[in-house]
């Protein structure tokens, strides 16, 4: 989302690795760009992970029909007409409104928000969190989970922003602090980082509750890694641990995944394609490195998409009857205050789900505009009246030479003889 988390400066832009549609590269797809699911199968099948509605299967997509999906919805298409923005998918007039809104629910539900991999993995054991397979009949998932890379063998210190690293047992640890006791000795900036590494995981493998913590985080991990429904993943393999990120971050809250089902059946049953869905659940962490990798993602620490209450859909590739078309599914989902949507200007619509069916109360929104304001100054209102006008400003100075106040008269005949349409615009947060 651009104010939520956008997608514009992403580490792995969706236009940049046409190669990737080539047959002899789709296995590795997670590895460079798209988000093709596991090809390691497991020896063995778990039992499914207790879920409130039924789990997809883990087979894994051939490469031919995944090459062929994406290429579908990557197809140049054009259509009469023009995109045709609802009030519902625009701003509110206070653009803090839109980050506070879905804040303030986020609040009143008392979701838990997963701070890296393994509590994400927590969550999808206790049922939390239902899967999105990678390939549906109605959408796909397009480039979800590989905007950053997450270390799964890390716990993530919310307080420093720092990564401890797990380890199987105390043996391990021992084994890496005796490493590190030798690299400190080192002059120069080698033997300050390993001495500063040892100090931070002393910190917490000294504490017994943090240590026994982190243990339980390592089992969960590699439990669910060595048999993921049906899939096996090698956490040593850094092919594998990509692999394994993209599957947690394929997860999502069943209320969520009912709005976005029927979203894509609507359109895929209008259209004949399937949805392009951008982004699901995300870790703190990884929202966190967004913001330090993108202007456009949100730093406010309740990001709506560590609920898995929200979801993003690409309109990138789509016609203009198409974008009109999901934008009035989800502006009646709107107005029937079931969800929170903006049409952003990094080719996404964002969509926030109330699980209730209601819009949070206004005093809890207030309470969350000033924590909006302070990661976004510019989106108070004052703020971007002032902003506006500066632009205008400048417009107006640039345009101030003949040859600017010929073409502005050109500009306005034209749209003399247009008089009576509607202007469209999609503002960005």
């Amino acid at each position: 989302m651009a104010l939520t988390d956008r997608h514009a400066a992403r580490v792995f832009p969706q236009s940049a690795l046409p190669a990737c549609l080539l047959a002899g590269l789709l296995l590795p797809l997670l590895a460079c760009h798209r988000e093709a699911p596991p090809v390691k199968k497991a020896e063995t099948t778990a039992a499914p992970t207790p879920a409130p509605t039924p789990e997809p299967s883990a087979t894994p997509i051939p490469p031919e029909t995944w090459a062929a999906a994406i290429e579908k919805v990557e197809e140049r298409r054009g259509s009469p007409g023009r995109i045709e923005v609802p009030h519902e998918l625009e701003h509110y007039e206070d653009r803090r409104r839109f980050l506070a809104l879905q804040m303030a629910d986020s609040k009143e539900e008392g979701y838990d928000v997963p701070h890296d991999q393994a509590e994400l993995v927590e969550m999808i054991q206790r049922g939390e969190l239902v899967e999105v397979r990678a390939l549906g009949d109605d959408y796909i998932l397009y480039d979800v989970g590989t905007a950053i890379r997450e270390d799964p063998l890390s716990h993530y210190d919310v307080a420093s922003g720092k990564d401890v690293k797990l380890f199987a047992s105390l043996e391990d640890y021992q084994e890496e602090d005796a490493r590190l006791a030798e690299e400190e000795k080192r002059p120069g900036p080698a033997g300050v980082k390993a001495r500063a590494e040892r100090e931070l995981l002393a910190s917490f493998y000294n504490d017994p509750e943090k240590r026994d913590r982190l243990f339980a985080e390592y089992e969960a991990v590699t439990d669910l890694a060595r048999s993921f429904r049906g899939l096996t993943y090698d956490l040593d393999d850094p092919a594998d641990r990509t692999r394994f990120q993209v599957r947690l971050l394929s997860f999502i809250r069943p209320a969520a995944r009912d709005i976005l089902m029927k979203l894509a059946h609507d359109y895929h049953e209008k259209f004949g394609r399937r949805l392009p869905v951008t982004s699901l659940v995300r870790t703190q962490r990884y929202q966190r490195r967004m913001v330090h990798n993108s202007p456009n993602a949100t730093g406010v620490e309740l990001a709506p998409h560590l609920t898995g209450m929200a979801f993003d859909v690409s309109y990138k590739f789509m016609a203009p009857d198409e974008q009109n078309f999901v934008m009035e599914q989800i502006a009646r989902l709107k107005d029937a205050e079931r969800v929170e949507a903006l049409r952003e200007h990094n080719n996404s619509f964002h969509v926030y789900t109330y699980a209730d069916g209601h819009r949070p109360a206004e005093s809890d929104v207030t309470g969350f505009l000033d924590e909006v304001e302070a990661a976004h100054p510019q989106s108070a209102p004052h703020k971007a009246v002032a902003a506006g006008r500066r632009a205008t400003g400048s417009r107006s100075a640039a345009s101030s030479g003949p040859s600017s106040r010929k073409a502005g008269a050109a500009r306005r005949a034209h749209v003399a003889t247009r008089r009576g349409g509607r202007h469209l615009a999609s503002r960005s947060r």
